[in-house]
C-alpha cells in the first residue's frame, strides 16, 4: 500500500508538471477549452481538480490499493498522450 501511495504521488507530481505547461501554452485549443470554465470560477479550477484527482487517487489506495493505482497509471498515460499530442501539433 505505501509504495502505491509513493508511485501515485509520483505520478501526480508528472501531472502537474504536464498540467502546468498546458496552461502556460499559448495554444489556442486549450484556450478555447480553459477559458469559459476559468471566466465562471476563477482561473486556478483546473489546478483544484488536479488536486483532488491526486487526493482522491491516494485515498483510495488505502482501501485499494491495485485498484486506485491502475487507474490513476490511466489517467497518467492518457495525460500524457494528451501532452504528447498538443505540444507537438503544428499551430
Amino acid at each position: 500500500m505505501l509504495i502505491a501511495i509513493i508511485a501515485i504521488f509520483c505520478a501526480g507530481i508528472g501531472n502537474f508538471a504536464m498540467h502546468r505547461a498546458f496552461m502556460e501554452s499559448d495554444d489556442p485549443l486549450i484556450q478555447q477549452m480553459v477559458k469559459p470554465l476559468a471566466d465562471k470560477v476563477g482561473p486556478n479550477i483546473t489546478y483544484v481538480f488536479e488536486f483532488l484527482l491526486l487526493v482522491g487517487a491516494m485515498a483510495i489506495a488505502t482501501r485499494n490499493w491495485f485498484a486506485a493505482l491502475m487507474l490513476y497509471g490511466l489517467y497518467t498515460i492518457f495525460n500524457a498522450m494528451a501532452f504528447s499530442w498538443i505540444m507537438q501539433r503544428p499551430r
